[in-house]
């Protein structure tokens, strides 16, 4: 078990020239564990590989999340639009439209509040980051069905991606998402 480095940056450039550098170390990324500070955001970036072996075959995710402050009632999935989901849209998954012909397209999206999520989803930079990774799934849920279970904004993808751009991409989208979500608290200066 590899452990958790964690790295903090009062911006996005300096946090992932940190991380860029620690991902040059590493001899291997088969199980690398970071936690990500930036203002009062923290993100955590798990990358997890197994070749498999014998009879057994292998797998890849890489997965962001982080949990949201305040508890947010929204709650979304979004997700690969393939066959098995077709076939569960016509046996009654309800697939709301956002009315965003390209995120529409490309992903089945749930949510209990559209409008909101409209909202949130609005920038097209948001658009361009999902649509690179029409893998992916990126979630906004409790992390457990007990009463108070934090709520977790969650982007993973079943391959490893190593690259540290399409790292901080991803990193970029969820922070962006946060930051709507849950706006960093005004602080003022010492009287």
């Amino acid at each position: 078990m590899q452990t958790t480095r964690i790295f903090s940056a009062d911006s996005e450039a300096a946090l992932w020239e940190q991380v860029t550098a620690d991902l040059g170390r590493q001899a291997d990324l088969y199980d690398y564990r970071a936690e990500l500070c930036q203002q009062h955001y923290r993100v955590w970036l798990e990358i997890d590989i197994d070749l498999g072996g014998g009879f057994e075959g292998g797998y890849e995710i890489t997965t962001l999340r982080a949990e949201v402050p305040g508890r947010p009632t929204l709650h979304f999935a979004l997700h690969e639009q393939d066959w098995i989901h077709e076939l569960g849209k016509l046996l009654g998954l309800q697939d709301v439209e956002l009315g965003f012909a390209d995120l529409d397209k490309t992903f089945i999206i749930t949510t209990n509040d559209a409008s909101a999520l409209r909202q949130l989803l609005a920038e097209p930079d948001v658009h361009a980051i999902l649509l690179r990774h029409p893998a992916g799934r990126l979630t906004l849920a409790p992390a457990s069905d007990e009463a108070h279970a934090p709520v977790v904004l969650t982007f993973s993808e079943e391959r490893a991606l190593l690259e540290p751009e399409q790292l901080r991409e991803i990193y970029h989208l969820l922070l962006r998402l946060l930051q709507q979500l849950a706006p960093a608290p005004l602080t003022f200066p010492p009287l």
